[in-house]
């Protein structure tokens, strides 16, 4: 009884379940929304990727990367947008503009303390969408 006064209290972080989805283990709609959110709000306006971003309706931008997240990492959510090559198509985006993202949602999914093996999993899981968007 102690114990649950004292997580009552103090706000205990229950661990998810084994052989729970990623979705569920990374935090759920909440962090992929928070993740991609901050990433895209940060890269937007970076000198190295901004470009890539001028006429983008930002807005819709992070609802459907949100999205796309969540189907990735396992959740119920809908992604309604095209496939990562014809969306980047016209795009000319550079390796290095692509690394910068990378890099950019890796230091967002540290800062919101995502573990380390769900970062890794994730970027396992879209690392070989680099071909689709990458065109140089």
């Amino acid at each position: 009884m102690m114990i649950v006064t004292m997580c009552a209290v103090a706000g205990c972080v229950t661990q998810p379940k084994a052989g729970a989805s990623l979705y569920q283990r990374i935090g759920g709609l909440p962090m992929l929304s928070r993740i991609a959110n901050q990433t895209l709000d940060i890269v937007s306006k970076d000198p190295q990727t901004s470009r890539s971003f001028e006429g983008v309706k930002m807005k819709t931008l992070k609802e459907s990367l949100t999205n796309f997240l969540c189907v990735k990492t396992g959740g119920d959510c809908v992604y309604e947008g095209e496939t990562m090559k014809k969306s980047h198509a016209d795009a000319k985006i550079t390796t290095a503009e692509f690394e910068r993202m990378v890099d950019v949602m890796r230091e967002r999914m540290d800062v919101n303390g995502v573990g380390t093996k769900e970062k890794n999993e994730l970027l396992r899981i879209l690392a070989p969408m680099k071909r689709d968007v990458v065109t140089d």
